[in-house]
């Protein structure tokens, strides 16, 4: 009995196999062993350990078939062993693979070279069951055409839930769910080759629905957490909330999600750049604007010393019985005139020019100003 080519050695994995407790079971002779497959063969925790032997001969049901009516696959009567990956890859030329029954949890590694056979088993991997033909429940989130959607008896689709308004056809299993993600998965189970027997399309659960009211697609995802079904199909988008309930697939499809603007003109005229000045605010928000530098200006006026500020600026009381009341008038129009301008120059110009000797009122004026504009920069 061979226990290897030099450099490549076959080793013992019996411990590993045996701290599989999840996957335990009886094996036909009555010893404690471990499944290859989900529901698949039971093998002795020696298999495939310490010797060249053909351990599918004994353990495979595959190879164990009545040899004058059946077709024994040819991998049956190689020999194998497991190897150390490193010992093997540093120290000789044989070929050896990583097994997929125990990944990624577990890294055993085999070699048929090691044993002067030929690795049949690795060319015909794409029809061998990995999980033991499965029947998967699967939960469809909600209407979307034509990915999901329902026929009725009388030949009418259900394609939103316009048509269905109360789910009376969505919680009834009797009514098939179709579109292209169920022919995909229908796809899928044929591509399997019995590995999955058959998948069942069934409604999300009303009480997941209920907890996630804005989301059906959130709400099947968590009917998968909560193991009422093996799987959601539809085009989810993976939120973070959602991967921390489980995990998804490799990406089918992906949206693009893009910002779709006018093209800038190409108007370069002054009276068109002018305008655009005044594109920021509305009609009627330019009209409040005026309104309250035009109020500003009045009431600082008023508030001010009229007396002292004409003398200042114009050379003359307001007062003064000997001048013309046209005179005085034009006096006032020119403080107004001023006000405004300097409360709008103010405004656009987004600050309030403080006045150590303004008086309180004037003060309590400007701080108000000044809140109106923080208001319209914000």
């Amino acid at each position: 009995m061979s226990s290897g080519n030099e450099g490549c050695n076959c080793i013992n994995q019996t411990s590993i196999l045996a701290s599989l407790q999840d996957r335990g079971c009886t094996t036909a002779t009555g010893q404690p062993g471990v499944h290859l497959t989900l529901g698949g063969s039971c093998v002795a925790f020696d298999y495939g350990s310490s010797a060249c032997l053909q351990h599918d001969l004994l353990h495979d049901p595959n190879c164990q078939g009545d040899l004058s009516t059946t077709a024994v696959p040819p991998y049956c009567f190689q020999t194998w062993c497991y190897v150390n990956a490193n010992s093997c890859r540093k120290n000789s030329d044989e070929k050896i693979k990583k097994t997929e029954y125990f990944s990624p949890s577990n890294d055993i590694f085999y070699s048929y070279s090691t044993c002067n056979s030929t690795d049949y088993f690795s060319q015909g991997i794409d029809s061998k069951s990995v999980v033991g033909g499965l029947n998967v429940t699967a939960s469809i989130p909600d209407y979307q055409y034509p990915m999901m959607r329902k026929q009725l008896p009388d030949g009418t689709f259900i394609d939103d839930g316009k048509d269905d308004s109360d789910n009376t056809y969505y919680f009834d299993d009797t009514i098939p769910f179709s579109g292209v993600y169920i022919d995909y998965m229908n796809s899928i189970v044929q591509l399997s080759k019995g590995d999955i027997q058959n998948v069942t399309f069934t409604h999300t659960s009303r009480a997941s629905s209920k907890q996630y009211p804005s989301s059906s697609f959130t709400a099947a995802v968590q009917d998968v957490e909560n193991g009422l079904v093996d799987m959601a199909v539809g085009p989810f988008w993976i939120t973070g909330q959602r991967l921390k309930m489980t995990t998804f697939t490799v990406p089918l499809l992906y949206d693009k999600t893009v910002l779709v603007i006018p093209k800038p003109g190409q108007k370069r005229s002054l009276a068109y750049q002018t305008q655009k000045v005044f594109e920021p605010f509305t009609a009627g928000l330019w009209a409040v604007v005026i309104a309250i530098v035009l109020a500003a200006a009045l009431l600082s006026v008023w508030f001010s010393d009229r007396e002292m500020a004409a003398k200042k600026r114009y050379g003359m009381h307001l007062k003064q019985s000997k001048q013309p009341q046209k005179r005085r008038k034009f006096a006032y129009f020119r403080l107004i005139l001023d006000a405004i301008l300097e409360k709008g120059m103010f405004f656009f110009s987004a600050g309030i020019e403080q006045d150590t000797g303004a008086s309180l009122p004037h003060k309590v004026l400007m701080f108000g100003f000044g809140f109106f504009i923080l208001i319209a920069v914000s």
